[in-house]
């Protein structure tokens, strides 16, 4: 039996930290921006934003060098992802791949792991894809003992809530094969080792081509699990290899068989890429599935029905759609406005849909934005009405946003790449209040947590607001890493940054 393991690290305080103040989605290209360089080897709380005390702090644990995963807790049990740049294994080499890891919530000790190689050909023409070695991206959906996650390299996984701790349990049990191992090695797959229980690639069935990464999320609804299949552009940004390839697609949660995929085409009017993440709401008693495309538009889908027939690849029926980018980012006095790149960056232009829509009761709020490449550009925010799929308000004080918005207390956050946190009123759109992080949002969402706004810049602040109508700031922090979205279960703050994830203990009124 072998011992498989990803050099992370359960650690307690130590000592004071420094008195300097220290969400996809999704990795991008701004990964070219940021290069990553191993952690250091400074003591867990020496690593602690100063917003926080070390008296707080339950547990760190090291990750990677890049980490983008909101972290999911069920349970007893904790699910981030991360790149496997601190993989040490004994029959596996790193190759810009990613783990998927199973944790202790309240250790942060590792139950089992399940590494997924780099997907290369992802790295030759038409692909431009997998380049920036992001690791897992996908926030998972989890029921019961199952696990669903869009791999790096393409696919989407079920895997077994217990990990090999159980058997390796089919109809996947090639797990050896999946890791690249030597042929011989399948019986030294270990507890601590992940267990696939099927897998739906998507490179292969579909023919679709991911752009940069794959970064949304699964939605599991009913007997089906949907997501986005990632089709985007080509190496050159301006060929689009398979047009016709679906965008959305729902599979049977038990089999990973196809049933059925949207029939929008929007693979003909792709900008970019396809980041966002398919979410499921009820509007006027009617159960919808809503994705934000790599058109620009937001769509509402019918859900598979349970007893739909599984012999063939049903179509996904539209009920709506909603043009988050107004005619004027398009065209302007008859002339058609280019989209913005990284080799020729505009601030007008129409942009794609990156954020995942956000519901709160019949309203759903959803922005556009493109790779913090492209620069900071116009943008707009949009009020829609979850029934008929028209807009209540929109604003375009929000500029070009790969954040998800959050709403509390009838209060609407959204930060945008331009720099901005934006407080507006959720039902009108009345701003109410902004403020200048001094540098750019994409890699994290603003969450409220205890009456305080959290929101993190790619320039490694940790802004905290006191939740409300007026705008009073509580503190500004400088992270060693970017911080990633915060997310609380309990009594605690589960608090990633690019290379770490903390455990902080909550202070409820």
């Amino acid at each position: 039996m072998r011992n498989t393991r990803c050099t992370v690290q359960s650690e307690k305080p130590t000592c004071r930290p420094s008195l300097m103040h220290g969400w996809g989605i999704v990795c991008l290209l701004a990964m070219g921006m940021m290069p990553g360089s191993l952690p250091g080897a400074e003591s867990a709380s020496s690593a602690l934003p100063d917003a926080f005390s070390p008296a707080d702090l339950i547990w760190s644990l090291r990750l990677g060098t890049h980490q983008y995963t909101v972290p999911r807790v069920d349970g007893d049990r904790l699910y981030i992802g991360t790149d496997d740049a601190n993989l040490d294994h004994p029959l596996l080499k790193r190759t810009g791949g990613g783990i998927f890891m199973c944790l202790k919530p309240d250790t942060g000790e590792l139950i089992w792991q399940q590494i997924i190689p780099r997907y290369m050909a992802g790295t030759n023409p038409p692909f431009h894809f997998n380049h920036w070695k992001c690791g897992v991206c996908s926030k998972p959906a989890v029921e019961g003992n199952r696990i669903y996650i869009v791999s790096p390299r393409g696919e989407i996984l079920c895997l077994d809530r217990e990990g090999q701790a159980n058997g390796n349990d089919g109809p996947f049990l090639d797990e050896a094969r999946y890791l690249e191992m030597p042929a011989d090695s399948a019986a030294m797959l270990s507890e601590k080792d992940g267990d696939i229980i099927w897998q739906y690639d998507l490179i292969k069935a579909l023919t679709v081509y991911p752009h940069d990464v794959c970064g949304n999320s699964p939605l599991l609804l009913g007997d089906f699990v949907y997501a986005s299949t990632s089709n985007g552009v080509d190496d050159t940004h301006r060929g689009i290899p398979n047009p016709e390839a679906p965008s959305l697609i729902a599979l049977d949660k038990r089999t990973g068989r196809l049933v059925a995929a949207d029939a929008e085409k929007i693979g003909r009017r792709l900008l970019h890429g396809q980041w966002s993440s398919p979410v499921a709401a009820v509007f006027g008693g009617r159960q919808t599935i809503l994705f934000g495309a790599g058109d620009g538009v937001l769509y509402a889908f019918e859900p598979v029905p349970d007893n739909a027939d599984r012999s063939r690849v049903g179509t996904l029926k539209k009920i709506w759609q909603y043009a988050c980018c107004p005619d004027e980012y398009w065209q302007r006095d008859g002339e058609k406005l280019l989209y913005s790149g990284w080799s020729k960056k505009t601030t007008e232009g129409p942009s794609e849909v990156i954020a995942t829509p956000v519901i709160d009761g019949n309203r759903i709020y959803i922005s556009i934005g493109q790779s913090p490449v492209h620069g900071p550009g116009q943008g707009m925010l949009s009020c829609v009405d979850g029934t008929t799929g028209e807009a209540l308000w929109t604003s375009k004080r929000v500029g070009r946003s790969l954040s998800d918005s959050v709403i509390h207390d009838g209060l609407l956050y959204c930060a945008d790449y331009s720099g901005t946190l934006h407080c507006l009123a959720a039902a009108t759109g009345e701003p109410l209040w902004d403020h200048d992080l001094e540098s750019g949002v994409w890699c994290a969402s603003p969450v409220v947590v205890d009456g305080k706004v959290y929101i993190s810049t790619e320039n490694r602040l940790l802004w905290v607001f006191e939740a409300g109508r007026e705008k009073k700031v509580l503190s500004r922090s400088r992270m060693r890493t970017m911080g990633i979205t915060p997310v609380p279960y309990e009594d605690v703050l589960y608090f990633p940054t690019q290379q770490r994830l903390f455990a902080i203990k909550r202070h409820v009124q």
